[in-house]
C-alpha cells in the first residue's frame, strides 16, 4: 500500500526474494489487476485537515495530521492480516520488509513496515489517509474504492504490528505498570487533562517517534508535567512501554492462544497407486494465520483409514492443512482450506503414491512463452505446466526430475519459486528441478524468466522441451514488430491494461521438437520501451523486472489451473495500440474451433475470471459466488477430462497434484 521515498532517506532499494503464493485464481486476479498500477509512496495525505500541535518536548514540536475519518471501531489487526496478504504483501512482502514479488520493477523500495524507525515516524492516521486516498501524482492508487474505512484501519493496524512482537508488548506492559500506571492508570485512561491512551481517535494522530521524544525528555503542557525518563529507563524499555501503550487503543493487536472451538477436520488417507486405504497412518494438522504456523497437532488413521481433529477454532481467518509421509518418506498433503462462515466441518482427504524412476509419462501443457522488449533486448518469461500419467510419483534420475532449457545467449535467469543452487540446479543449457513429481494433470508449474539481447531488427527465437507438449502459446508485446512461426497459428490480438499482445497458438509438439518464432521489424537497441526502465532503480537491460502483471494474468488464465504461484513483475506502460500485422507460417496449426474440449476449457477459465472480478466488485453475494464457482470448476474438470480422452492432454488419468 505505502512505499518509501528514497529521497526522504529510505533504505537500500534492492529487492528480496518473491515469496507470495496464491492457492486460487481469485487472489491472482485481484492482486494482479490492483497492483499493476501501483507505485505508492509514503507521503502526506492527499487531503488533510488542520494539524494541531502535539505537546512540545524540549525544542522539538511535532505536528500530527487529523485522520479524514475516524475508525468505525478500533483496529483489529488480526482481521486486517488477510487484507494485507491480498492487497499489500505483493509489494511490501509477507513480513513487511518491502521485499514482495511486485517490488522488483518499482522505482522506490516499498515501505518497510518491519523497520521500527520508518513506521514509527508516521502517525497511523497518515498511513490510513495515504492508503485510502492515494497520491496519484506518484501513482499511489486510492484503496478507498476497494476497501471500506474499517478494512483500511484494520489492515493499517496489521501493518503496524510487523515492526514489533507480542514479547516486546508484554515486556512493555511490565515497564508501564512499574513506571506509568500510577499517573496514566492501569487501564491507560488516565485523568483529565491527560491523554486517554485507550482512545484510538486521540492516539492515531500521534507518531511513535513523537511519543518517544516526550518520554525521553519529558513535557510540561497546560500545567501538567511529565518527567523525562532518559537515564532512568534504557531505550529498549522506553520503546517497549510505548508499544504496549499503542496496543491499548487497538481492538486486537496480536492473536492470542488458540481457543477450543466446534471445528472438525477429518478425512481418509489412500495409497493412490494400490488404491488401498492406509490404517495407522501418522497425520499432522498445521494451523496457519496467513503464512505463520500457529500450531501443529498429531493424530493417526483408524482401521478404516479415517482420521479426525476436533475442538478446532472455526475462525474463518485461519487456514488448515493436513500432511503425512508416503512411500520413500516423501511428504504429501491436503489442499489448504479454511472454515466458511457458519460451517464447522472440513473434509480433507490425502492421497500418497508409490515411487518410480520411469519418466516416460511426463508431458507439458499448457506451455506459454511471453515476450516483451526493452532497450535492445527481449524480456522473456516461460510458464510450463507439467503432467504425469500413471499412478506413481516420479523420483527422477540421480541428478534431476525435470529438465528445462533456455536459448543460447540468455542472461539474468531467475525462477519464480526458487533459487539456482537449491531445489533448482544450473546446467550448461538451462536448469533442472530436483523435486519429485506426483502424478496428475498440472501437478507442477514452473515459471522462469530471462533476457535475450539482440542487434538489428530481426531475430529467430527457437525453443524446445525434452517432453511432448500441448497447447503451446506465445504472447508478444505489440510494438509494431511482425512475428511468424511454422508451428504456431495466429490468434486474435489480446488487449490488456498494459497494451496489446500478439498471440500465437499451436495444439501440440513432440518431445525435443523445435518451436521457432521469427521476428522482424524489432524495436531498435536505443529504443526505450519500458517506463520502469526509464526511471532510476527501475527494470532495465540488466534485469527482467519489466514483465507486466496484467500479462501475467492472461498467462494464468490461459493455463487453466488455479494453483499457480502469483508473480508480479510491474512494467508500467502507456503504449499505443499499434495493431501490427503478423502472419503464421506454412503448416501452422489452425485456431481451436468452437465446441472442442480445448475451446470449452478456455471459455470456462474466462468465465471463472469474470466471476471472480464480479465478486470482488461486490456485484454478487458470497453465497452466490461460492455456488457458481463450484459449478464452473466442476464443468472445468469435466472439460479437462474430455480433452484428455480426446488426446488434447497426454495423460492417463486425472489425479490431483
Amino acid at each position: 500500500m505505502i512505499e518509501e521515498d528514497r529521497r526522504s532517506g529510505g533504505r537500500d532499494a534492492s529487492t528480496g526474494k518473491a515469496r507470495r503464493h496464491i492457492a486460487g485464481l481469485t487472489g491472482v486476479l485481484v492482486c494482479v489487476l490492483l497492483m499493476s498500477i501501483a507505485i505508492p509512496v509514503l507521503a502526506a495525505p492527499a487531503r488533510q485537515a488542520a494539524t494541531p500541535q502535539a505537546p512540545s518536548a524540549g525544542n522539538v514540536t511535532v505536528s500530527t495530521p487529523v485522520p479524514m475519518s475516524g475508525p468505525l471501531s478500533p483496529p483489529d489487526a488480526v482481521a486486517g492480516r488477510a487484507t494485507f496478504s491480498q492487497y499489500c504483501a505483493p509489494c511490501h512482502g509477507d513480513t513487511g520488509n518491502g521485499d514482495g514479488p511486485g517490488a522488483s520493477g518499482l522505482q522506490f523500495k516499498p515501505f518497510a513496515f518491519a523497520d521500527p524507525k520508518l513506521v514509527g515516524a508516521a502517525p497511523l492516521s497518515e498511513l490510513f489517509n495515504v492508503a485510502k486516498n492515494g497520491r496519484m501524482a506518484r501513482m499511489m492508487p486510492p484503496w478507498g474504492s476497494q476497501l471500506n474505512d474499517q478494512q483500511i484501519w484494520d489492515v493499517v493496524g496489521y501493518a503496524w504490528t510487523l515492526h514489533t512482537s507480542p514479547s516486546e508488548v508484554n515486556q512493555g506492559k511490565t515497564v508501564y505498570q512499574a513506571n506509568c500506571a500510577s499517573c496514566h492508570g492501569v487501564d491507560g485512561k488516565g485523568k483529565a487533562p491527560m491523554l486517554d491512551l485507550t482512545s484510538f481517535a486521540a492516539t492515531s494522530v500521534i507518531s511513535q517517534t513523537a511519543w518517544a521524544q516526550i518520554v525521553a525528555n519529558g513535557v510540561t503542557n497546560a500545567g501538567d508535567t511529565m518527567p523525562g525518563y532518559t537515564g532512568k529507563l534504557d531505550a529498549a524499555g522506553q520503546a517497549a512501554a510505548l508499544e504496549y501503550v499503542r496496543s491499548l487503543s487497538f481492538k486486537q493487536e496480536f492473536r492470542g492462544p488458540l481457543a477450543a472451538g466446534s471445528g472438525v477436520i477429518s478425512g481418509t488417507v489412500t495409497n493412490g497407486t494400490a488404491n488401498q486405504p492406509l490404517a495407522n497412518q501418522s497425520m499432522t494438522l498445521h494451523i496457519f494465520d496467513g503464512n505463520t504456523l500457529l500450531e501443529s497437532r498429531e493424530a493417526k488413521t483408524d482401521a478404516k483409514a479415517f482420521y479426525r481433529f476436533g475442538s478446532l477454532p472455526d475462525d474463518t481467518t485461519l487456514s488448515y492443512a493436513v500432511s503425512t509421509q508416503g512411500p520413500g518418506n516423501l511428504p504429501y498433503g491436503s489442499d489448504v482450506q479454511s472454515f466458511a462462515a457458519g460451517h464447522t466441518g472440513l473434509d480433507m482427504p490425502v492421497t500418497v503414491y508409490e515411487t518410480t524412476t520411469d519418466g516416460s509419462g511426463i508431458s507439458a501443457g499448457p506451455v506459454h512463452f511471453i515476450v516483451e522488449f526493452d532497450q535492445g533486448q527481449m524480456l522473456i518469461a516461460e510458464l510450463l505446466v507439467f503432467n504425469l500419467s500413471g499412478n506413481k510419483t516420479y523420483l527422477g534420475d540421480s541428478s534431476s526430475v525435470l529438465r528445462v532449457t533456455v536459448p543460447k545467449g540468455a542472461q539474468n535467469l531467475t525462477i519464480q519459486d526458487g533459487n539456482l543452487g537449491e531445489r533448482y540446479k544450473a546446467t550448461a543449457d538451462g536448469f533442472v528441478d530436483t523435486l519429485p513429481l506426483p502424478p496428475g494433470i498440472g501437478s507442477r508449474q514452473i515459471l522462469y524468466r530471462y533476457t535475450l539481447p539482440y542487434t538489428g531488427d530481426t531475430l529467430d527465437l527457437v525453443r524446445s522441451l525434452p517432453y511432448p507438449a500441448t497447447n503451446v502459446n506465445a504472447l508478444i508485446s505489440d510494438l509494431g514488430e511482425k512475428v511468424s512461426s511454422p508451428q504456431l497459428a495466429a490468434q486474435p490480438v489480446r488487449q490488456t491494461q498494459s497494451g496489446n499482445y500478439l498471440s500465437l497458438l499451436g495444439p501440440s509438439v513432440a518431445a525435443n521438437q523445435q518451436v521457432s518464432l521469427h521476428f522482424t521489424n524489432l524495436p531498435g537497441p536505443g529504443a526505450l520501451q519500458s517506463s520502469s526502465a526509464a526511471q532510476p532503480g527501475g527494470a532495465s537491460a540488466t534485469g527482467t523486472g519489466g514483465l507486466t502483471q496484467t500479462l501475467t494474468l492472461v498467462v494464468i488464465a490461459l493455463a487453466g489451473f488455479a494453483a499457480v504461484a502469483l508473480i508480479s513483475w510491474p512494467l508500467l506502460r502507456r503504449r499505443a495500440a499499434a495493431g501490427a500485422p503478423f502472419a503464421a507460417g506454412p503448416g501452422a496449426a489452425a485456431p481451436e474451433a468452437a465446441g472442442t474440449p480445448v475451446y470449452r476449457r478456455n471459455a470456462l477459465v474466462d468465465e471463472l475470471a469474470r466471476l471472480d472480478l464480479a465478486h470482488e466488485a461486490g456485484e454478487i453475494s458470497d453465497a452466490d459466488y461460492r455456488d457458481r464457482r463450484l459449478h464452473l470448476k466442476a464443468q472445468l474438470s469435466d472439460a479437462i477430462r474430455q480433452e484428455q480422452r480426446s488426446g488434447g492432454i497426454n495423460d492417463g488419468r486425472a489425479h490431483g497434484g
